[in-house]
């Protein structure tokens, strides 16, 4: 069995708002294998960059909290961790590729700037000439051409996809061994796209370190991830190996994800499938199933009686009251 990088149980936080307190992810688990790919899926809203800001201990205070449950990293539960440690755990051991890179870059400040004050913390007695060395090894190792001419540039003379680049190099500049990439095409055109989730690959593979991956896109899961978490509301509905949960879906969520994706048998032109109603807001959810007012199969039970995780398959936990009825 592979040696686990990252454990999480029973994970809730949420947000302190003028309204009263709104929990935003509700007791979510999950283990993160070394040198595995994990993604988080769902709709936007759904919890996964709150998980994944919670694990990097960036919620945004006050208002952020971790409710309850624990993150466990190197024997050390980070959800209790202090400031100082979780400074020396941020990018050191743990990175992050954010989802908008022209918002979480600087623009007043040159992408060589940029990124040699990342360098810089984790190696404070670098010289200039060191720092700049690594710099352009790590444009090189992101498949950036003309690295040196690239320092010198400010981030809205790249492209879209250059961009992208910077912050997955930013991200490995500490060689963590965890990295979490938010969304990392996101607004990139599908050429591009193809490239960044390649690059992903590749660097996975030489730096042998694990990927949570937070996408809506289940191509993108398909493509790169072991494991699959789908996410709904703050809670996860499904959890299972990839090919198994395109081979057999059983929550009723997951199963109208899939067969909203277009299919090389479909009439040209016609309308998708797709899921009728709305996301329930967090500060008005449902007793039971969050997902029991656009479910197809809900009964009365489902709007009273949260379901628990329940396995149904080797590696394959569903949280659905009807997942036998529903059948594979």
């Amino acid at each position: 069995m592979s040696e686990v990088a990252l454990c999480i149980k029973e994970l809730s936080c949420g947000f302190h708002t003028d309204r009263g307190y709104v929990r935003v992810v509700d007791r979510i688990s999950f283990d993160l294998p070394r040198g595995s790919t994990i993604g988080l899926v769902g709709e936007s809203g759904c919890g996964k960059t709150v998980t994944a800001l919670a694990i990097m201990g960036l919620l945004p205070r006050p208002s952020g909290v971790i409710e309850s449950g624990s993150i466990r990293f190197r024997g050390q539960d980070l959800a209790d961790a202090g400031h100082s440690a979780l400074r020396e755990m941020r990018g050191r051991h743990i990175g992050m590729i954010f989802q908008e890179p022209m918002t979480a870059l600087n623009p007043v400040h040159s992408i060589g700037k940029q990124l040699g004050e990342a360098l810089n913390l984790f190696t404070p007695t670098a010289d200039r000439a060191a720092l700049q060395r690594h710099a352009v090894e790590l444009l090189e190792q992101v498949g950036i051409p003309a690295p040196q001419q690239r320092l010198r540039e400010y981030p809205h003379q790249l492209s879209g996809g250059m961009r992208q680049r910077v912050m997955i190099a930013m991200a490995l500049a500490g060689q963590p061994e965890i990295v979490i990439a938010d969304e990392p095409t996101t607004a990139l055109d599908v050429t591009v796209q193809a490239q960044i989730l390649e690059l992903l690959r590749s660097l996975q593979e030489q730096r042998q370190m694990a990927l949570i991956l937070i996408t809506h896109d289940l191509g993108i899961v398909a493509e790169l991830c072991a494991q699959v978490l789908v996410m709904y509301a703050g809670r996860i509905a499904e959890r299972a190996r990839v090919h198994e949960l395109f081979r057999s879906p059983r929550h009723p969520y997951t199963r109208g994800l899939i067969g909203s994706l277009p299919r090389m048998d479909m009439q040209p032109k016609s309308p998708l499938p797709t899921i009728e109603g709305i996301v329930p807001t967090f500060a008005n959810m449902p007793a039971g199933c969050r997902f029991s007012n656009r479910c197809p199969h809900a009964v009365e039970r489902c709007a009273m009686e949260v379901p628990l995780l329940e396995d149904c398959g080797p590696g394959h936990v569903v949280a659905c009251h009807r997942w036998r009825e529903i059948g594979p």
